[in-house]
């Protein structure tokens, strides 16, 4: 796999939530990259597994975890006229932004 190459936003909020594990902000951050303009991201566990060298029920755990606190949210899409799920969307709840105020000296 080749690595990712663009920018992940971590938002205050979530960098200095004392509740969250590192790599569970971490993958915050790898959501925030991934998130379409509608704060929407389509990104298995599988992937994410494989993206930081864990194993996919690690990120399970992360992703419930980010859910709980209220960081995301998640919905599952159902194939038609089933009840299988074809995709799971995971939500910002905030949809972040960036903005680029200049350089600080």
């Amino acid at each position: 796999m080749e690595n990712p190459n663009y920018y992940a936003v971590i938002p205050a909020k979530v960098r200095y939530d004392k509740n969250l594990r590192a790599n569970e902000k971490l993958l915050y951050g790898e959501i925030t990259a991934l998130a379409s303009k509608d704060g929407e991201c389509w990104a298995s566990n599988s992937y994410f597994s494989e993206l930081y060298g864990v194993v996919p029920s690690a990120i399970s755990k992360w992703i419930k975890d980010l859910e709980e606190h209220g960081y995301i949210s998640i919905e599952y899409v159902r194939k038609e006229n089933s009840k299988e799920i074809d995709r799971r969307v995971i939500k910002l709840v905030e949809v972040v932004t960036f903005v680029n105020t200049g350089s600080h000296k």
